[in-house]
């Protein structure tokens, strides 16, 4: 089982950040909690009532869910993000883009948000005879052009759908689960900022092997075991900086790497 004998409450409004070692069950409590997953045994309680006790729609319309596990669409770079809120695509797709680290790739396209991502398939177009449907074989092969954009461009696509989400104003939950594999140390915290920035007042999950600036923020710190699924730590920054934990361990060794530096010459 990759959660066993886990027991603790996340109270409304907190921000808590998982952290552990990989395979240790830590992506698993947000897709428990997300109902992509359901408990084989236990239960988990949202206000008091068994999440299987709400409409799966109406949870998934109160959650946001920033992932590694990131997943766009053969749209227009503006629809991959208006996907979070497609109600109000138009008036809120630049400030989301902004919030989200886009707005840099919309300019470095003509077309800016109306760049579409990914290629569509127009196989028969290369039977045409090039004389007689030259102009048509021209605009398929518009088509069929695929947008080029890195990893990190990615990841903050994704965010920004994400930032789209919040603008529903129905997100009460908002889980992360290592979206920042591909951004650089800038990028990572000021998307971490933004999400802190724009979340208050809603319940936050951050799943992170990196004890970066967010935990001194953060009103619960669970620490996961990798043997058994258990929590072998609770507590906030410092009340575990204090106790001698693994947790303070761990988070020495990783500060160790920016407080000491040493110059060779090859």
């Amino acid at each position: 089982s990759a959660l066993l004998d886990v027991s603790f409450c996340i109270p409304a409004g907190s921000l808590v950040v998982n952290v552990g070692a990989n395979g240790s069950g830590k992506s698993t409590i947000i897709k428990l909690l997300t109902r992509l997953y359901d408990t084989e045994s236990g239960a988990i309680l949202m206000d008091g009532l068994p999440i299987q006790d709400y409409h799966l729609a109406d949870l998934c319309q109160t959650q946001a869910t920033l992932s590694q596990d990131h997943h766009l669409y053969p749209l227009t770079l503006g629809e991959n993000i208006g996907l979070g809120y497609s109600e109000h695509v138009k008036d809120l797709i630049m400030q989301s883009a902004k919030d989200g680290g886009t707005a840099e790739l919309l300019d470095k396209f003509k077309a800016g948000a109306q760049m579409t991502l990914e290629p569509i398939s127009t196989a028969f177009g290369y039977q045409l005879d090039d004389d007689k449907y030259k102009s048509l074989k021209g605009v398929l092969a518009k088509l069929e052009k695929t947008t080029e954009v890195s990893g990190g461009e990615k990841q903050r696509l994704v965010a920004s759908r994400t930032f789209m989400r919040f603008r529903t104003g129905k997100i009460k939950l908002l889980c992360v689960d290592e979206p920042s594999s591909a951004l650089d140390l800038r990028g990572e915290f000021e998307l971490f900022e933004r999400l802190r920035e724009t979340g208050d007042g809603k319940t936050m999950i951050f799943v992170t092997h990196r004890f970066g600036h967010l935990t001194k923020y953060a009103d619960v710190i669970m620490r996961k075991m990798y043997e058994g699924g258990k929590v072998a730590e609770l507590g906030t920054h410092k009340d575990l900086m204090a106790g001698g934990s693994e947790y303070a361990s761990l988070y020495n060794v990783q500060a160790q790497a920016f407080t000491e530096s040493e110059v060779r010459f090859c």
